[in-house]
């Protein structure tokens, strides 16, 4: 009986085994772990379909074994025409070949903070065609995580990336009719580490969602009662990167980059400016009340107190911090 397996090629000359059949793999060698026959060679197959971005569809036989198999093999492809990805089923030639699972690839942008889409990656987690747009800041995905593996590892992957990184990881997802998805995510940065290319797998229907801890689910519940809301913050663009616990629902934050400034023009200054001394190694600082994007074109008067983010080699051309945001109504 055939099976699907799922090929991550996401940087030059590299491609490796992430998922095969219904059980994930650790980046293995595509050689040893997917062809059926010694003299079948896989790269060459991998290599073609990443080359011209064309479905491969052959029937191919092995002399040592004197048996046929059916190849065929379909490209992820990122939002800039590059294959992030290659799903290739193997069976005999006489087989129906099953639906693949969902997978699609997106490009995170170290320089510009955003997140590059495709419409397949919008149609993962529900999106429908009419809302879909092709960039996304990193808080508006990340919010969608339910929990999300080696917290700490993706962090320095996407805001400090070296060429040799990669990480292979889980995140559990929100779908936006309300079900839970467990997707299998690996990334890698660009040579000259100006972005990282990611490819995404929804195994949810072999891996059950992931879910907080007692610990995280307290955490995010306290936070939530006292209206106190947590977030890694760029000054220099003056965005949310991530929101450590739940997103306050009395801001507009989300697509900022499209829909106008999360903090008001004349009140971001202030904000990088405490940023800079806070990562200079002063105390956390309160700035006061500032200004925040709200609904329907107001700004929410807020309280803002930075505090220093530790990250080890912080990216030079970031401010990143940590900004605790309640409603000024709430501070007296």
């Amino acid at each position: 009986m055939g099976k699907w397996h799922l090929i991550e090629t996401l940087a030059e000359g590299v491609a490796t085994l992430v998922a095969s059949g219904d059980e994930a793999k650790g980046l293995v060698s595509i050689r040893r772990n997917v062809s059926p026959a010694v003299d079948i060679l896989i790269e060459p197959i991998v290599e073609h379909v990443r080359q011209t971005r064309e479905p491969f569809d052959r029937v191919l036989r092995s002399k040592k074994v004197n048996q046929s198999w059916r190849f065929y093999a379909w490209p992820v492809i990122g939002p800039f025409g590059d294959v992030h990805g290659v799903h290739l089923w193997i069976g005999d030639p006489d087989e129906s070949i099953p639906q693949r699972r969902l997978t699609s690839g997106v490009y995170w942008s170290t320089t510009e903070w955003l997140i590059h889409q495709t419409w397949e990656s919008g149609a993962m987690s529900g999106s429908r065609l009419e809302d879909w747009v092709p960039t996304a800041l990193s808080s508006d995905y990340i919010n969608r995580a339910i929990k999300f593996d080696k917290e700490q590892e993706f962090l320095e992957i996407t805001l400090t990336p070296k060429p040799d990184m990669v990480l292979s990881t889980w995140f559990s997802v929100r779908h936006d009719d309300g079900h839970a998805m467990q997707w299998q995510a690996v990334l890698r940065p660009t040579p000259d580490c100006t972005g990282v290319r990611i490819l995404y797998h929804d195994f949810s229907d072999v891996y059950q969602p992931s879910m907080p801890s007692l610990a995280e689910m307290g955490l995010q519940e306290g936070l939530e009662g006292s209206n106190v809301h947590i977030a890694l913050f760029e000054a220099q663009r003056g965005s949310v990167v991530l929101w450590i616990g739940r997103a306050p629902e009395w801001l507009s934050w989300q697509y900022a980059h499209l829909n106008g400034p999360f903090v008001h023009p004349e009140d971001l200054p202030q904000l990088q400016a405490i940023g800079q001394r806070v990562n200079n190694g002063e105390p956390p600082q309160t700035a006061g009340v500032v200004r925040l994007q709200g609904f329907d074109g107001e700004w929410v008067k807020s309280s803002v107190i930075v505090r220093p983010f530790q990250l080890k080699d912080r990216p030079p051309h970031a401010e990143l911090t940590l900004v605790q945001i309640t409603p000024a109504a709430d501070q007296g």
